[in-house]
């Protein structure tokens, strides 16, 4: 095990009630005692010759400021001496973001992800908290806190697909210059709003093209170029790689594992991902690892599948990317995969190809 990515989730907890969350909320923080018992254990497991990052994560994970701020300080004691480059990273609805949190994530040189929708702001995620997001972002894009790596991220559904370029537009104007949009697959999308996404990725393309000839930057992450996919597509690093422990002291190869296992215990994917509790997971880790990790390796796409077909059948399996656990919760099956998550992901391959066309044809 060299892991790369440690998260903690420090609270189930959350002040919003998103639309298309399927985060299990409880008032459960995780104690101090865990995140010693967590960091002793895994801090030698840190890989030496690249980034680690810590990762913060909820329900909203600001609700537990002090498990934050006692991580951060028990990290950086650990690698006084050991020089693991050691980053930390925070997912945040942006609600509890108070100038005390921001200085403390400028001093400490955090990665910040603000979830932010834009035009379905007040739709999806909590009525009225809009004004207080674009507001937030504008601190944000200033010059005040340089040393916070500033994200949003925007989620889109099928009942408000149709502000998607508009929101988008929004936040480059706001500034923003890493902006990345997701759509809820949870529920199935129709022809209908798939042909929605289609037009509002175009229109999306053109502006973007606008954006890069007046400033040459792609500020959508989803437009960004990736390194190339292996050729039968995407795989899955959690549990090699990556590491995620509960407030209450579960373990996973990955934060969304936590959630989806909920409630599933004696059933075969809890058997298949669960490496148990930290206690169970410390004292037998040298039989407890090897005996879940073949599962975890087999989290690639060309092991997943629809009602259609085998994914590794497929011509555009390389240009996919697909979370197993997200599918799973509309398939209850790990592994496989809904017909609508291929048609959009389709849709959208397709607008970021024509987007890279239309650079190069700029460039010649």
């Amino acid at each position: 095990m060299k892991l790369a990515n440690l998260s903690l989730i420090v609270t189930d907890d959350c002040n919003y009630n998103c639309s298309y969350c399927v985060q299990k909320k409880q008032k459960i923080t995780m104690p101090l005692e865990t995140i010693t018992q967590a960091m002793d254990f895994f801090y030698p497991f840190l890989i030496e010759d690249s980034d680690v990052y810590i990762v913060f994560y909820g329900g909203e994970p600001l609700l537990a400021f002090e498990q934050i701020e006692y991580t951060v300080s028990l990290i950086r004691e650990k690698n006084r001496t050991g020089g693991k480059k050691i980053l930390f990273s925070l997912a945040s609805n942006g609600s509890t973001l108070t100038k005390e949190v921001l200085d403390f994530l400028n001093e400490h040189g955090f990665s910040l992800m603000v979830s932010y929708d834009g035009l379905a702001q007040d739709i999806s995620r909590k009525a009225g908290t809009m004004v207080h997001l674009q507001t937030l972002i504008e601190q944000l894009v200033s010059p005040a806190y340089p040393g916070i790596k500033f994200s949003t991220n925007s989620v889109f559904t099928p009942a408000t697909v149709s502000r998607l370029y508009e929101s988008m537009r929004h936040i480059i104007e706001l500034g923003v210059t890493e902006a990345e949009f997701n759509l809820n697959t949870m529920e199935p999308w129709n022809r209908e709003a798939a042909a929605i996404l289609e037009s509002e990725l175009k229109k999306t393309t053109d502006y973007l093209l606008l954006v890069f000839r007046e400033k040459g930057i792609i500020p959508v992450v989803n437009y960004q170029k990736t390194k190339s996919s292996p050729a039968k597509g995407f795989f899955c690093s959690a549990g090699r790689n990556r590491i995620s422990v509960s407030p209450g002291g579960d373990v996973h190869g990955c934060f969304l594992f936590h959630d989806y296992l909920k409630g599933k215990e004696g059933s075969d994917d809890y058997g298949n991902y669960s490496f148990g509790k930290l206690d169970h997971f410390i004292e037998n880790f040298d039989s407890v690892y090897p005996a879940l990790i073949d599962n975890y390796k087999t989290l690639r796409q060309s092991s997943f599948f629809t009602d259609r077909q085998f994914c590794f059948l497929c011509r555009d399996v390389a240009e996919c990317r697909v979370c197993p656990v997200t599918a799973a919760y509309s398939t209850s099956l790990i592994g496989k995969i809904p017909n609508w998550v291929c048609d959009l992901n389709r849709i959208r391959n397709r607008a970021k190809q024509k987007f890279h066309e239309a650079i190069e044809n700029l460039t010649v």
